[in-house]
């Protein structure tokens, strides 16, 4: 259980990380335009693989599908923490299903599933070394 609440936690940080992102899509990459969405999206993925990198290895003895399931659990808890967020905006559940489509520019499939697969790549990386 040990486990699964430190993976939580991990999965905390990524919030703040997340709202500053958003933040920097507002106001700095607005200013390039359609590149602006796809952008933020990619930066966050990648600062997802990066907490990953540096904090899933502190969980100790884990096995495979523990990294499985901490995957699992960061998707669901991203897309309900997006709801939420889209709830409190009033868009609701659609609002989310929206975001999912990449020919709008939005990348935020990328983000999920990197919240998803991040912790079995970084499994992967650190048994190799």
């Amino acid at each position: 259980m040990k486990k699964y609440l430190q993976a939580i936690l991990i999965w905390i940080l990524i919030i703040p990380i997340a709202i500053l992102n958003g933040g920097l899509r507002e106001y700095v990459l607005v200013k390039l335009g359609n590149l602006a969405l796809p952008l933020s999206g990619i930066i966050l993925s990648f600062c997802i693989f990066v907490v990953a990198y540096l904090l899933i290895p502190k969980i100790k003895n884990c096995t495979k599908r523990n990294y499985i399931f901490f995957g699992v659990m960061w998707f669901i808890l991203t897309n309900l923490f997006d709801l939420i967020a889209y709830i409190n905006a009033g868009v609701g559940f659609s609002g989310l299903l929206q975001s999912y489509n990449i020919l709008t520019g939005n990348t935020w499939l990328l983000v999920v599933l990197s919240a998803l697969f991040s912790p079995m790549i970084v499994m992967n990386l650190k048994r190799r070394n």
